[in-house]
């Protein structure tokens, strides 16, 4: 009896995640190993390493990484700019952070936080990035969506140092 009702969950289950593309993309985050406070625990432990300060998380960077996350996920491309030619600064402004420094590292196709933070440090300019002394803030998001033909999580992590 319990099979059966095991076997009639994953078939629900199934047929939900087929036929309602915004239950299978919240399936597919949850699924993710990837974890914006995973990685900024590592991006701060690499920081404080090199006895560099580290970074605070802000809101508003967070919403600008979840704004650039999703963007890249609805329409299917990776790089630091848009297909309509936005940059990253754009999603930051819109955010509404102010600031006097700003960067962004990506990453997609990655199944951990490990991973990525490993991909990142082996990157030479991600790698400037989270360790650049000028930063002071940080915001992470992850969204799901497909890419090259596959579902796909992608990553966006912001810096900023806000104007005073």
């Amino acid at each position: 009896m319990k099979l059966k009702i095991a076997i009639a969950c994953l078939a629900v289950l199934i047929v939900l995640i087929s036929v309602i593309p915004s239950f299978r993309t919240s399936v597919l985050n949850s699924l993710s190993a990837i974890y914006a406070s995973v990685l900024v625990s590592l991006t701060n432990q690499n920081r404080a390493a090199a006895n560099i300060a580290e970074l605070k998380i802000n809101p508003l960077l967070e919403k600008a990484a979840q704004m650039k996350a999703d963007d890249m996920a609805s329409k299917s491309y990776f790089a630091h700019n848009t297909p309509e030619g936005k940059t990253p600064w754009y999603f930051v402004e819109q955010a509404g952070y102010k600031y006097i420094y700003a960067g962004e590292n990506l990453a997609v196709n990655f199944e951990n936080s490990e991973d990525v933070e490993t991909a990142w440090m082996n990157s030479r300019g991600h790698f400037l990035n989270i360790m650049n002394p000028k930063f002071t803030e940080i915001g992470i998001a992850t969204s799901t969506g497909i890419y090259k033909g596959r579902t796909a999580v992608f990553v966006v992590q912001m810096f900023g140092a806000p104007v005073k």
